[in-house]
C-alpha cells in the first residue's frame, strides 16, 4: 500500500469523478432543488407593465380641489385597458391590473366612497388625494429584462422558481445528478430483518452513504450488500460497468490489509486501481480507480469511517461536478474535557457545534457519537490533544 495525504487523495477523487454534465430543462416544480449551471437571466420585465398594488382607483388629479371623479373605466387583473385618463378622470383597478395611461396615482377602495364590490359606480368621491407613485408598481421596478435572477451555481429554490418565472423564464441550464451505485461489502453483514447469527452484525453502511449520496445530490440507482466472495463482487461490478445509468460506484468495507478484504483482492491487480492508506483518522484505508470504464471510490468498512470518509473526502468531488459551492470550514471554541489525539495524521472528532459558538465531543463512543453529531472536528497532524478553550476547525456534517 502507499502513503497519501487527505489532500492529495481528495484531489485524486476529483480528478476520477471529473466534470459533470449539464442540461437544459423546463422550469417547473421538478427543477427545484437543482443547481444552476449557467446563470439565470430574466426574459420579461418584472412587473411586466405599470399595475395597481391595491383594489382602488386609478386617477389623473384634476382641479386642485377635485375630490369627485368621472369614472371611466373597469380594469380587472389580466386585461388591459384601451383608453387613455383625461384630468379629472379615474377607473376603477384591481390588484395586479394594468393601470390605465395617464394614472398619477391610485387610491384604495377604502378612502373613497366607493362599495369594494359590485359594478363600478359612474362617480367616485376620494377620501385622499392622490399621490404621484402611490400603490403603483412600475415596470421593470423589480427585475429588467436580462438581468441575471440567479448565479451558476445557486441552487433553484421555490421562491426562485417563482421569481424566474414571474420573470418570463421558462427553462434553465442545470447539472446532472451524478448517478451512484452503492455496494457493501462483507461476509458478516446481514440484511435488516434477518439474525445476525453468532458471529454477524447489522448491516447499516449500504443506505447510509445511499442517503449520503443523496444528500449530496446524486441520484442512487443501486444499493447493494455483496459478501467477500471476489467472484460475487467481480460479477456486481462488471454488471455496474455496463450499466449506462451508473456513473459512478462507491464501495464500503474490503480495503485493508486483510485476508478478506475482497474488494482489494479484486480491483487491486487492474492497472486503473489505487489502494493507499491515508495519514487519517478513522477512514485510513482507502482505494479508487476505474473498473472497466466506471469510476469507483472504496471506502472503508466501519460506519464511523465511511461517513467521514464520505464527507472529507467524496463530497467535495460530488459538489464540484454538481456545481455546488465549497462547504466553508468555520471555526469554534473547544469546551470538555481534554481529549487525547494520535499525531502524525489528520484526525476528523465527530462533534456538537452549538448555538453560542462552542462546539464539544459526546462523551460516547463511535456510532453514538456519530448520531449525536452535526460537525466534525479537524485536529491537525501535529496536535496531540485538544483542550478546553482551543480554537478548532470545524466542518458542518
Amino acid at each position: 500500500m502507499g502513503h497519501r495525504s487527505v489532500v492529495e487523495h481528495r484531489a485524486a477523487v476529483e480528478r476520477l469523478l471529473g466534470d459533470g454534465s449539464r442540461e437544459q430543462v423546463p422550469l417547473d416544480r421538478h427543477t427545484a432543488w437543482r443547481r444552476l449551471a449557467a446563470d439565470l437571466v430574466a426574459a420579461d420585465d418584472l412587473p411586466r407593465f405599470d399595475n395597481s398594488a391595491m383594489d382602488g382607483y386609478a386617477v389623473c388629479p384634476g382641479a386642485p380641489d377635485q375630490r369627485t371623479y368621472l369614472v371611466v373605466g373597469d380594469v380587472p387583473a389580466g386585461s388591459a385597458p384601451a383608453f387613455t385618463l383625461a384630468p379629472g378622470q379615474a377607473a376603477r383597478v384591481m390588484t395586479g391590473a394594468r393601470v390605465p395611461e395617464g394614472t398619477v396615482g391610485v387610491v384604495p377602495v377604502e378612502l373613497t366612497d366607493a362599495r369594494p364590490t359590485g359594478p363600478a359606480p359612474e362617480c367616485v368621491t376620494l377620501r385622499q388625494d392622490p399621490l404621484p407613485g402611490r400603490h403603483v408598481r412600475l415596470r421593470g421596478e423589480d427585475v429588467a429584462a436580462g438581468a441575471v435572477l440567479a448565479a451558476a451555481g445557486s441552487e433553484v429554490t421555490p421562491a426562485l422558481l417563482a421569481l424566474a418565472r414571474s420573470a418570463g423564464c421558462t427553462t434553465a441550464s442545470v447539472h446532472v445528478p451524478t448517478r451512484v451505485a452503492v455496494v457493501a461489502t462483507g461476509a458478516e453483514l446481514a440484511p435488516p430483518d434477518a439474525d445476525p447469527g453468532a458471529g454477524g452484525i447489522h448491516e447499516s453502511n449500504s443506505d447510509m452513504v445511499a442517503a449520503l449520496a443523496e444528500a449530496a445530490g446524486c441520484d442512487v440507482r443501486r444499493v447493494a450488500v455483496c459478501s467477500d466472495e471476489p467472484d460475487e463482487l467481480r460479477a456486481l461490478l462488471d454488471e455496474l460497468d455496463a450499466d449506462p445509468h451508473v456513473d459512478l460506484v462507491v464501495t464500503t468495507g474490503g480495503v485493508s490489509a486483510g485476508a478478506y478484504e475482497v474488494v482489494r483482492q479484486v480491483c487491486s491487480p487492474l492497472p486503473t486501481f489505487d489502494f493507499v492508506h491515508l495519514a487519517m483518522q478513522p477512514g485510513g484505508p482507502q482505494g479508487l480507480g476505474r473498473y472497466g470504464s466506471t469510476p469507483v471510490v472504496c471506502l472503508p468498512g466501519t460506519p464511523v469511517g465511511a461517513f467521514v470518509a464520505f464527507h472529507v473526502l467524496v463530497r467535495p468531488a460530488l459538489d464540484r461536478r454538481h456545481g455546488a459551492p465549497a462547504a466553508p470550514a468555520g471555526r469554534a471554541a473547544y469546551v470538555g474535557k481534554t481529549r487525547h489525539t494520535r499525531p502524525g495524521r489528520v484526525q476528523f472528532v465527530t462533534s456538537v457545534l452549538h448555538d453560542d459558538g462552542t462546539v464539544t465531543s459526546p462523551d460516547a463512543r463511535h456510532l453514538t457519537a456519530l448520531a449525536a453529531a452535526n460537525c466534525l472536528i479537524e485536529v491537525p497532524e501535529g496536535v496531540d490533544e485538544l483542550v478546553e478553550g482551543d480554537l478548532v476547525v470545524v466542518h458542518p456534517v
